[in-house]
């Protein structure tokens, strides 16, 4: 079940990093929202007639762990095999609310995996090298502290705002 756009089950998931990164990358999600997202696992994962074959709690544990193997590769990293990028690091259930801890991931390298891009084509669009823009992703560049030059290059090839890069 790889990727960080595969389905909406995925999506959802997603939806919920930028309100995680806020809250120093853990999202409580609650209740209501659980069940959402039990009805959203169900129906995509779930078949009518294997549905009777799982309690409530295996089906819970089914849906955490599909949660934390959400990832992307990036073939952009040095190795030929390419980066395991992992959305979700791990999820806790207390019975009543599930508690998501996102990977942190920074905007840059985000922003690249929605656009679909990879680090050459960024690079390419900027004019400066593969490696410097792996750096610019790095979570703890602190892209403040770069060239303004290579900051709106980087916002404009990833259409986004100078803002939306910066931690």
């Amino acid at each position: 079940m790889p990727g960080f756009d595969r389905d909406e089950f995925w999506i959802k998931i997603l939806e919920m990093y930028p309100l995680a990164r806020e809250n120093n990358y853990i999202l409580k999600v609650n209740e209501e929202q659980v069940k959402e997202l039990m009805d959203l696992y169900i129906e995509k994962y779930i078949s009518e007639e294997n549905l009777p074959h799982y309690d409530e709690e295996q089906l819970m544990r089914k849906m955490m762990t599909a949660m934390v193997s959400i990832y992307k590769l990036d073939k952009d990293a040095v190795n030929n095999y390419g980066e395991l990028v992992e959305l979700v690091n791990s999820v806790n259930y207390d019975g009543k609310n599930l508690y998501i801890h996102f990977a942190k991931i920074s905007p840059a390298k985000m922003r690249r995996f929605e656009l679909g891009k990879t680090q050459k084509q960024i690079a390419e669009k900027i004019g400066y090298s593969t490696a410097t823009v792996r750096n610019c992703e790095g979570f703890f560049c602190d892209l403040r502290r770069q060239p303004e030059e290579l900051v709106r290059k980087l916002a404009n090839a990833l259409e986004c705002e100078i803002e939306e890069l910066i931690l």
